[in-house]
């Protein structure tokens, strides 16, 4: 018999066609084989039904940013964007416009709206904007305004964004806003009825030309607001007080609109500041610890004359470190280079992007189990790229936009709760497209960088970190996870991942996050091995990467006679009436070692399903320790005393 093997694309995945010679009468028969759609995946993207839509502009400003929030608590993400013709709207993944929506006869947005529980006393969540004259706007998620909104904040300008945050741990949000303002810019922050939280605004030497960020830079407990001139760098407490060492006056020739970035470089718990700038015609990022004291290597350059890009932080190349992305108004040439937080270029990069005022986005696109880095141009129309971690264009990427994506990034998320990944961006012609990836899953613990501003409070912090110390224990009924609870202020809960593989891929346990450091797994089969891992997630969505993995199933029972499956035995000092079993499910094999306190091996027995140890007269009364195998890689210590 002769094989042949053609292949041929058809729809999403190729088909392979085998020709065979029937070796009795010389024909030929063509047999196609689909392959398994789970595993192979197309990364092409396509417009999500009812999408891209379409939103009026100024002739003279563009809008950026997008929000995906649950607004109306339905469990389906919204898609929530503004636009400089006065309007701003709220759709289902479906494209039908919430009840309430749109805004429109408003100022020019030009800004990511800030989405979170604001106002505690109301059903769903709060939508604060800034337009790009002098009104900041508070709507509840049907669309009426809160007490007291809008508020008059003077000149916001451009691009910035309002930011929300816990500020003094008393349950409810507040609002920080940059103000531009010339000579001299402001950072506002506003209680949930409008006025004044207690220390500020806070003058600064220049026009605030970026998006405040904010997060605990000196990991005690409370958070720090950074913010930066046209020159200079600002971190405040929450009170408004100047950080030891800070502010750093005068560092850049030109600030660039690109909020500054916290993230945690050398795993010391503390966090660096990092912000983009430029000093004649050269763009550079500067890293700070939170002592105002230079990160070792840094400043250091990157592409462009002029920048607009966030210093954005993600790990790309697996290594549990992160590296940098910066990039540069340059026309028809590199714009976007990654370096390693030492400053070592990473292998690959830099990239060439047709222009660039866009900030990157960080994902795993393809479920590879690696991040790659998804960037829009700033030409029209336009392209939208994403990258491996080693610098090469993803297949059948870039894809085509209408429009320029200026100063903005996409965001991604499973918005439809299909399980699938979901990607939107806004353009500068005002078109929100709305993509999806068919069959490819979304997980959150390889997303570094989802969004503008990071998440949807815009806070401009990488975190959370992932839980540590994660340990299992498995009982007859149940697995009993348990890790250490994360610090950050901000955790809205945990996850509990679970795979019958080391490594994953991992299968979710919950639907809502978990709020005790502790689960237990009572969906668990008797005879299966299974391999958890946790993540912290924060109220404003991202969620960190996974902690370490453990492994574990079902636990064996014990018990004697009288009381079953205790894990504290007592029993009577007369052999001949008590005796403690040992039982598994399913016939699993079993080797028992018992030792006395001193830790001498007392007695030791092997065998399927049960086992029995019945003390003998010799045995005096005591405590005892049991080793348990199970099927050979399973070890319990349990307490038995024998009275």
């Amino acid at each position: 018999m002769i094989l042949l093997t053609i292949l041929f694309l058809h729809s999403i995945n190729p088909v392979k066609a085998e020709v065979y010679s029937t070796d009795l009468d010389g024909a030929y028969r063509l047999e196609a084989v689909i392959p398994n759609p789970n595993t192979l995946y197309r990364t092409r993207p396509q417009q999500m039904p009812g999408w891209p839509k379409n939103m009026g502009v100024h002739p003279n400003y563009r809008p950026s940013g997008v929000s995906l929030a649950d607004v109306n608590d339905d469990g389906y993400l919204e898609i929530i964007a503004g636009s400089t013709d006065g309007s701003l709207h709220v759709w289902d993944y479906e494209g039908n416009e919430l009840a309430g929506w749109p805004k429109t006869g408003i100022g020019p947005i030009q800004s990511k709206p800030a989405v979170g529980d604001f106002d505690p006393n109301y059903a769903g969540l709060e939508i604060i904007v800034a337009d790009r004259t002098s009104t900041l706007y508070a709507w509840h998620s049907d669309g009426t305004n809160l007490t007291g909104w809008p508020l008059s904040v003077g000149e916001t300008g451009g691009f910035k964004s309002p930011v929300l945050f816990d500020l003094d741990n008393d349950g409810a949000l507040e609002i920080i806003l940059g103000q531009r303002l010339w000579p001299d810019g402001r950072v506002l922050a506003f209680n949930l009825d409008g006025t004044n939280v207690p220390g500020w605004p806070q003058s600064l030497d220049h026009m605030c030309v970026a998006t405040p960020s904010i997060g605990d830079v000196d990991s005690d407990g409370s958070v720090e607001i950074c913010a930066l001139s046209y020159n200079s760098v600002y971190l405040w407490d929450k009170d408004g007080n100047a950080m030891p060492g800070w502010p750093k006056l005068s560092v850049a020739g030109g600030m660039s609109y690109a909020q500054p970035v916290l993230a945690d470089l050398d795993d010391d718990d503390d966090l660096e500041i990092l912000y983009a700038y430029y000093t004649s015609g050269q763009n550079y990022v500067g890293i700070y610890h939170h002592d105002a004291t230079n990160f070792t290597g840094w400043p250091d350059t990157f592409p462009g004359p002029q920048t607009y890009t966030m210093p954005v932080a993600g790990d790309i190349d697996n290594d549990d470190d992160l590296e940098i992305f910066g990039g540069g108004h340059v026309i028809g040439g590199i714009n976007l280079l990654a370096r390693h937080h030492t400053g070592a270029v990473v292998n690959g990069w830099p990239v060439v992007v047709e222009m660039l005022e866009c900030s990157p986005i960080i994902f795993d696109l393809d479920d590879d189990g690696d991040r790659e880095i998804l960037v829009g141009d700033n030409i029209n129309p336009g392209n939208f790229y994403a990258f491996h971690g080693n610098g090469s264009i993803v297949t059948d990427w870039p894809i085509a936009t209408t429009a320029a994506a200026i100063v903005n990034s996409g965001s991604v998320a499973d918005i439809d709760a299909d399980g699938d990944i979901e990607i939107a961006l806004v353009v500068s012609d005002g078109t929100v497209n709305l993509w999806t990836l068919d069959s490819i899953p979304y997980r959150g613990y390889l997303t570094e960088w989802g969004t503008f501003f990071h998440d949807i409070w815009n806070t401009g912090w990488f975190h959370p970190k992932p839980p540590q110390n994660l340990s299992a224990l498995g009982y007859p009924t149940y697995v009993h996870l348990t890790w250490n609870a994360n610090a950050e202020p901000d955790i809205a809960g945990y996850n509990i991942y679970r795979s019958e593989f080391s490594g994953g891929p991992y299968a979710k346990l919950n639907s809502i996050p978990v709020s005790d450091a502790l689960f237990n797994d009572s969906t668990a089969l008797p005879g299966i091995l299974y391999y958890y891992c946790t993540t912290a997630q924060i109220y404003a969505y991202p969620e960190s990467r996974l902690s370490n993995e453990v492994q574990d199933s079902l636990g064996i029972s014990e018990h004697n006679n009288n009381n079953p499956a205790l894990s504290f035995i007592s029993m009577s000092s007369n052999p001949f009436c008590e005796q403690i079993a040992f039982n598994s499910s399913q016939n699993r094999y079993l080797q028992v070692k018992i030792f006395d306190v001193k830790g001498s091996l007392i007695y030791e027995t092997k065998g399927y399903s049960c086992i029995e140890w019945q003390p003998g007269r010799t045995i005096p009364t005591g405590v005892y320790f049991a080793e348990i195998k199970v099927d050979n890689n399973k070890v319990l210590k349990k307490l038995v005393k024998v009275e």
